[in-house]
């Protein structure tokens, strides 16, 4: 009897003693795993401010203010201090890719078309939504003189339109309703507007809104004038794109050609063009060859260029 007591002791003082154990591992490995995650933290959270540091360096620039601005033109929710690193990085990667293959001064060239192409996708983009815009204006103006009309302000007549017309248009608007909502004024919300989509025909409209609301003027039929005149400008306006097409072309060959022969030259010849640009009038040549090209870009681009 003594010996199962001293048996049934020994297993009880094992088994708390295994608990104890177990518990006191078990809380000393959750605070190592705290102490851990914490110091996790604490290193992410350095890196992200290092990186935010950095970043807001980069949003400081001129160039990214301007960038900022084309951005939100386009419509486009990125952040320009990532854009600008992003087509750096592009153009190093090109560099490095072209080299090996087609030599430093054809490497060189590829490396410079990144941003070139870029902007040029950046402006086209802005350029086409702005032009979508424009060919919302006059059902925008519509809808505003239906708001206005029926008794509504101009603020809640933009809420409409906001609501009614699609995107880009009632995005931009509803931007606006927005500012107005947070404490600006019409005629700063608007303004800010006229920025973001350059236009004369939304400048002419903005014009009319302001003159009209300071004024007290019968903003209905002027709104009704501008929507058929609108219209009849965006009829006129896609002849004419109809007319210049075959001239738009070839403002976007040319540039191609050029970029196409200096890497013909040195894929017929390898190594030609480095071979030129170690003397002097291989590097003249070279020069002028740039030169012209661009010249003859810009020429094309201007002829081919036709406000309506």
């Amino acid at each position: 009897m003594n010996n199962t007591g001293f048996i049934f002791l020994s297993v009880a003082v094992t088994i708390i003693l295994g608990c104890s154990a177990s518990l006191t591992l078990g809380t000393n490995a959750l605070r190592t795993a705290e102490v851990e995650q914490s110091l996790g933290q604490a290193e992410r959270a350095q890196g992200e401010h290092v990186v935010s540091r950095f970043l807001a360096l980069f949003r400081g620039l001129p160039f990214s203010r301007t960038l900022r601005r084309h951005l939100v033109s386009a419509g486009l929710a990125w952040d320009a201090a990532v854009t600008e690193l992003s087509v750096t990085a592009a153009m190093v990667i090109v560099f490095m890719g072209a080299r090996p293959l087609f030599g430093r001064i054809a490497g060189g060239a590829l490396a410079t078309c990144v941003p070139l192409v870029f902007f040029r996708w950046l402006q086209r983009r802005t350029a086409q939504r702005t032009e979508q815009f424009v060919s919302q204006l006059p059902e925008v103006s519509r809808v505003l003189s239906n708001g206005t009309s029926a008794g509504m302000s101009v603020e809640r007549a933009l809420d409409l339109a906001a609501k009614e017309v699609p995107e880009p248009a009632g995005v931009e608007i509803r931007r606006v309703v927005s500012q107005l909502a947070v404490g600006w004024s019409l005629d700063a919300a608007l303004a800010d507007l006229s920025e973001r989509i350059p236009s004369r025909e939304l400048n002419i409209l903005i014009r009319t809104i302001v003159i009209q609301s300071r004024s007290g003027g019968t903003l209905v039929t002027a709104l009704q004038d501008i929507a058929r005149s609108l219209e009849d400008r965006k009829q006129l306006h896609r002849e004419v794109r109809t007319a210049i097409l075959g001239s738009a072309v070839s403002g976007y060959i040319v540039p191609v050609m050029g970029i196409s022969c200096i890497v013909l030259l040195n894929l017929m010849k390898p190594g030609v063009l480095d071979d030129m640009a170690t003397s002097f009038i291989g590097r003249l040549i070279l020069i002028a060859s740039f030169v012209c090209f661009g010249l003859g870009a810009l020429l094309m681009r201007v002829v081919s260029r036709v406000e309506v």
